[in-house]
């Protein structure tokens, strides 16, 4: 796809949604809107799936960035802890110490 009509498409895509957002704040229903606005009902929804399918696409192509732990901290089969600024989250570790993997996981709360 040449870069022309990637933006056209990009354009109609933008205008669609704001289209789909207008009736959402509407409080009509997609009948009573479409019906309004001049739109087929089928059209409403074909640009619905389209954009729906644009924000599925998008969510999916982003990567996955590895995380290096950091020299010197330390680290423990007791905990996990992830830390981004000020937000930590822990979770329990439910991983057997004898060989430190996660693959046989045990129920929670399980004895180790």
């Amino acid at each position: 796809m040449n870069e022309i009509t990637k933006i056209k498409n990009e354009v109609k895509l933008k205008q669609w949604a704001e289209m789909i957002q207008q009736r959402n704040e509407s409080g009509l229903t997609v009948t009573d809107w479409c019906r309004q606005n001049g739109i087929n009902l089928k059209t409403y929804y074909y640009r619905l799936k389209r954009v729906r399918q644009a924000v599925c696409n998008e969510i999916e192509q982003h990567d996955i960035v590895p995380v290096e732990p950091i020299v010197g901290t330390e680290t423990t089969a007791e905990k996990i802890e992830i830390s981004v600024g000020d937000v930590k989250i822990f979770l329990p570790c439910i991983c057997r110490p004898q060989n430190r993997s996660c693959t046989d996981l045990e129920p929670h709360g399980a004895a180790l």
